[in-house]
């Protein structure tokens, strides 16, 4: 069989591909950095993380094609602290967690809800989730159920490690 010979159209449209790939991974994928024990021991402290990005519109079609369901560790998007920012009074703008109630669902019973609660169920358009490790997580015990809006990304795998002593642990997703 013949070989042909590459055009030189063929070099550029490899470059031309890869350069596409690339951009279409940085916009639906994103890095994250694990600070705090709240997530241990799935995530520890140091460690790197491959999310997968939510676009805000869909998020609810997600929730409904069972993108975001029990037990999936996503990234929540916090509200800004009150007043003006500076380097000094500077803190993370998400946080990671895992969704232990979707909408309709019953708070779960380890979690003591919120006093405005009401029903106990989560209401539609929110989540519950909560830290790995409860002692050292602020969550939706604290915070209350969680507006989908506020739903960044889908934690896919661990990067890299942090911590050397949790070179045993699972990785949770």
């Amino acid at each position: 069989m013949p070989v042909m010979p590459m055009s030189s159209a063929g070099p550029a449209a490899l470059v031309l591909t890869v350069g596409v790939l690339v951009l279409v991974l940085r916009m639906s994928c994103v890095l994250l950095d694990v600070s705090g024990g709240s997530m241990r021991p799935a995530f520890a402290d140091g460690d790197r993380l491959l999310a997968a990005r939510l676009p805000v519109r869909l998020v609810h079609v997600m929730s409904l094609i069972r993108v975001i369901r029990r037990g999936t560790v996503v990234a929540i998007r916090l509200k800004p602290a009150p007043g003006p920012r500076t380097a000094e009074s500077a803190s993370p703008t998400c946080m990671i967690k895992r969704v232990a109630a979707l909408p309709g669902e019953a708070v779960p019973g380890e979690a003591v809800p919120v006093p405005d609660a009401g029903t106990g169920k989560v209401p539609a358009g929110h989540v519950y989730v909560l830290g790995d490790h409860r002692a050292t997580s602020w969550d939706s015990r604290h915070a209350g159920p969680i507006p989908y809006e506020r739903l960044t990304a889908v934690i896919v795998c661990r990067v890299r490690r942090g911590d050397a002593s949790t070179a045993a642990l699972p990785t949770g997703t």
